[in-house]
């Protein structure tokens, strides 16, 4: 009786093997037939135009949902706490930021999630989360927009912490562009995006004047731009070239063959490697030398990050400069960020990525501290804004390439992972940043505050990168 229970028992776990593997080939087999076709149609210089265009405007949403809420920083801190009771307490604007500066921390929780979010990439493809990036990030400005109280104000505030981070299009730029064009077309982007920040101090301009209660109106034009470009990228855009050239090779292979070699993969310890997943991504970073001491020098590096990107509008605030002084300032500062981002891609080119990520990080030093020289010595609020894009750009620029230099060293079956467990990992020098500002900013004033903190961080860091990080000028990405 038992014999006959344990054969009925095969019987129906293989009809349900036979079945659960015929459902899955029948979806390669239609995933398969849809790239070959999308590999079929044209890819030449009009859609690559189009493409541009999209990224364009993509980044442009990126850099202004990044940019946002903090250059109205001081408008919604007064709001929510120093005018009107949070929790029926009244707070000093120190304090207030201070609070929430704390709590914005804990919607960087999400973080944690988004590595494994990237990590789908490599088995979605890129489209798919370009168009939800570009959603989410519209999505939560429209929650900001539409947001009574500081509770829905944060909901907003976390969506956009989410979405902003994925850069899913830079993705597209590396695996699309030309190998020896690659960095150039990069930094025209980038910069392109950046020079649409400008965008935030027209609507300050317009929208707000001098009445710092109209913030919420900046959010709306931006919000109406992601969701109209969220059409876009479903309707032109498709999946990168490498992805579907690897994918398809992937999948022309038998079903058996690829369980085959999966299997002596796991025997022989090397599914770390070619198996897409954020853990494997980690597993890589660490496995080898080079990789390893790069995102060391990244952690540190994003240790600076709160107190540079954060804090510069409360900083001119708090130092006495009026909202129009603000304004004008913020009109400088993409002005300078963009330039300095497009000549960028010729020096990574030219000179290498290493060097690039080294020289901006003194300029970056450097500029900072001549902004805090400015606020504290009443200069011109041009000025005060060139050196504010020129310590933000730095900055930008030398993390952004060391995301650059982390991309061209891994293999393509295992890219996305690999940077999305970038992500992961670079949220301990977050954290540990945060942590420092929040207890500076309530001891000192927020520009010696964000002073004491970068400077040490950007320093450290750099000199870790230059001395033991390898240079990957000229790495060619179909081939790792």
């Amino acid at each position: 009786m038992m014999f006959y229970n344990n054969s009925i028992n095969n019987f129906w776990q293989g009809k349900i093997y036979m079945k659960t593997t015929e459902k899955i080939l029948q979806s390669e087999k239609h995933e398969l037939n849809r790239l070959k076709k999308m590999k079929n149609r044209s890819s030449g210089s009009k859609y690559f135009l189009i493409l541009l265009i999209l990224i364009a405007i993509v980044n442009i949403l990126d850099e202004v949902t990044s940019n946002l809420t903090v250059t109205v920083q001081s408008s919604f801190v007064t709001e929510f706490f120093v005018n009107n009771p949070f929790m029926g307490k009244y707070y000093t604007y120190e304090d207030g930021l201070a609070f929430h500066s704390g709590i914005g921390v804990f919607t960087y929780v999400l973080g944690l999630f988004t590595p494994f979010y990237k990590a789908l990439a490599d088995k979605w493809g890129r489209k798919p989360l370009f168009v939800l990036s570009t959603l989410g990030m519209a999505t939560g400005l429209m929650v900001i927009h539409l947001s009574s109280s500081y509770i829905m104000f944060l909901v907003g505030f976390a969506i956009i912490s989410f979405f902003m981070g994925h850069d899913i299009q830079i993705i597209y730029i590396l695996e699309e562009a030309p190998d020896k064009h690659r960095a150039k077309i990069y930094s025209f982007l980038k910069s392109f995006g950046i020079l649409g920040v400008i965008l935030i101090p027209a609507l300050r301009d317009m929208l707000m004047g001098n009445d710092a209660t109209k913030w919420r109106e900046i959010f709306l034009v931006p919000a109406l731009i992601g969701f109209a470009t969220t059409v876009l990228v479903i309707l032109l855009a498709k999946d990168t070239k490498v992805f579907i050239k690897e994918r398809i090779e992937y999948l022309s292979r038998s079903y058996e063959e690829r369980q085959a070699e999966k299997e002596l993969k796991k025997q022989q310890k090397q599914a770390q490697r070619n198996q897409s997943g954020v853990f494997n991504g980690v597993k890589y970073i660490f496995s080898n030398k080079d990789t390893k001491m790069l995102i060391i020098a990244h952690i540190i590096f994003d240790a600076a990050m709160p107190a540079i990107a954060l804090y510069f509008e409360s900083s001119m605030h708090r130092a006495g400069m009026s909202t129009s002084d603000i304004t004008k300032a913020l009109f400088m500062v993409p002005v300078i960020y963009a330039a300095i981002t497009f000549l960028s891609g010729f020096i990574a080119d030219k000179a290498g990525r290493k060097t690039t990520v080294t020289l901006f990080s003194v300029t970056c030093v450097t500029g900072y501290v001549l902004f805090v020289a400015g606020i504290l010595c009443g200069w011109n609020p041009y000025l005060v804004g060139a050196f504010a894009g020129l310590y933000q750009g730095s900055y930008w620029i030398g993390r952004d390439y060391m995301n650059v230099m982390m991309t061209e060293k891994v293999p393509t079956d295992i890219r996305a992972s690999v940077v999305g467990a970038e992500g992961l990992l670079v949220i301990i020098g977050l954290v540990v940043g945060y942590a420092s500002i929040i207890v500076g900013m309530m001891i000192m004033p927020i520009w010696w505050a964000c002073l004491t903190i970068s400077i040490p961080a950007v320093t450290a860091a750099a000199v870790i990168f230059t001395l033991k990080v390898k240079e990957t000028k000229g790495a060619n990405l179909d081939n790792l």
